[in-house]
């Protein structure tokens, strides 16, 4: 039984960087959460390969797996935000119907919004 991202995306949706600035307490150590933002980037790093590799049933597989780990990833930063979590969803989504031109399309909505994140969050 697979669990769909879509409870979690109204949620992350709903929270903002804003939220978690104003609540320090809500994130995690500055040790934890750069490890946290290492391992996100590392992720990302790998989607960027899997999207070099041909889009076969092997690397629809790694992406969806992938997919599962993003979230994890986000959720662990404690500062998920609906501009990531979106196109993570759309991604996710695409690669379960493995829709190759759906995936090329959000995977690079996800990147692009995840490296404007990222540089948003570590300013």
């Amino acid at each position: 039984m697979k669990v769909h991202l879509l409870p979690v995306s109204l949620t992350v949706a709903m929270m903002s960087p804003a939220m978690v600035i104003a609540n320090p307490a809500s994130t995690a150590s500055g040790h934890s959460l750069h490890a946290a933002v290492m391992q996100l980037s590392a992720h990302n790093q790998f989607l960027q390969q899997l999207l070099n590799a041909p889009l076969d049933s092997a690397t629809f597989s790694l992406m969806d797996e992938l997919s599962y780990q993003l979230e994890s990833d986000l959720l662990l930063l404690g500062t998920p935000s609906a501009p990531v979590a979106a196109p993570l969803e759309s991604l996710h989504q695409a690669v379960e119907h493995q829709d190759g031109n759906a995936v090329l399309l959000h995977a690079t909505a996800y990147l692009s919004a995840a490296q404007l994140w990222l540089g948003l969050q570590q300013s």
